[in-house]
């Protein structure tokens, strides 16, 4: 079998730019630190790359739902225990208004101080988040929850009963905030009767008003107690969620790590590995340079 000359030296012309594009393929690893430079290097690899980064870019967002979520019941928090102390109070001034030592003068003085706190207790109510977002409104968010009947006596509600709940999981869920009926009491919108269990605002007007009149009823005292329990009740529902977003805040970062450490076996170099292979690629394609040099000066001409 005879071999052209030529053949011989596009030979070793595809040889050393097989052994040009190999080094550069390491050289381009090194530079950007990553195995796969396109995802046909490895489909599968990069098909497993796409997978983790989004569910690193999904729990990273769970732990945004989570400081959100956090923040509401925070301030929620401090809203429920502020007003739990002025129940504390109304509840003794209630307390002391029941005595028969008091003149009919000394309980409208005790009835003045009891609606002055609950002007305040439905201002808590009203309270707004930084985002200007009523914490007590459910999803109607821009709306005020509760307000004094102008037409009469009686508060009313003007939330929905939507409780809002966000995603701090990929199977979990929590309500960042309670309704205003469930932690104030359903208002109906009229001065009921003591003892009826009715809106916590509306128990006091009736309480304030009996004194007033200097006919306080005990039923107005088991009202406000009644409504005091309810939100302690709510209270610590309201600790227990923060602690459960802690719990899983600390679920979610182990969760990203352990993902992070996988992603990183999977696309992530092994430098060591890479400048090994790079040296014994750069010796490979000097030899072939030197060696198609040499071979160029092979011709029978160079002996006649």
């Amino acid at each position: 079998m005879r071999i052209s000359t030529s053949w011989a030296q596009q030979s070793a012309v595809n040889s050393i730019l097989e052994q040009q594009s190999r080094l550069q393929q390491t050289q381009m690893q090194l530079s950007t630190g990553k195995k796969m430079l396109t995802p046909s290097d490895d489909p599968a690899a990069a098909a497993r790359i796409i997978d983790l980064n989004q569910s690193i870019k999904q729990t990273e967002q769970y732990q945004g739902n989570i400081d959100t979520a956090r923040q509401r019941l925070s301030l929620q928090g401090g809203v429920l225990q502020n007003a739990v102390d002025v129940l504390h109070r109304i509840k003794e001034l209630g307390v002391q208004g029941l005595n028969d030592t008091n003149s009919q003068s000394d309980r409208i003085n005790i009835a003045v101080e009891m609606e002055s706190l609950n002007e305040h207790l439905v201002s808590l109510a009203n309270t707004k988040n930084a985002n200007g977002e009523y914490l007590f409104s459910g999803f109607k968010s821009a709306t005020q929850p509760f307000g004094k009947n102008t037409a009469g006596s009686g508060y009313a509600y003007a939330g929905d009963l939507k409780q809002r709940t966000v995603q701090i999981g990929e199977n979990r869920q929590i309500s960042d905030g309670d309704l205003g009926v469930s932690v104030f009491g359903t208002p109906t919108n009229s001065l009921p009767a003591a003892g009826s269990n009715a809106n916590i605002f509306e128990a006091i007007d009736r309480f304030a008003t009996d004194l007033r009149g200097d006919r306080p009823n005990s039923a107005s005292l088991d009202d406000i107690s009644s409504a005091l329990d309810k939100m302690l009740t709510v209270e610590a529902a309201n600790g227990v969620r923060l602690n459960a977003l802690d719990n899983q805040e600390g679920l979610n970062a182990d969760f990203v790590l352990n993902t992070k450490t996988v992603l990183s076996t999977t696309e992530d170099l092994d430098y060591a590995e890479a400048i090994s292979k790079f040296n014994l690629q750069t010796v490979s394609l000097q030899a072939a340079q030197q060696a198609f040099t040499q071979v160029k000066k092979l011709s029978l001409f160079n002996y006649l």
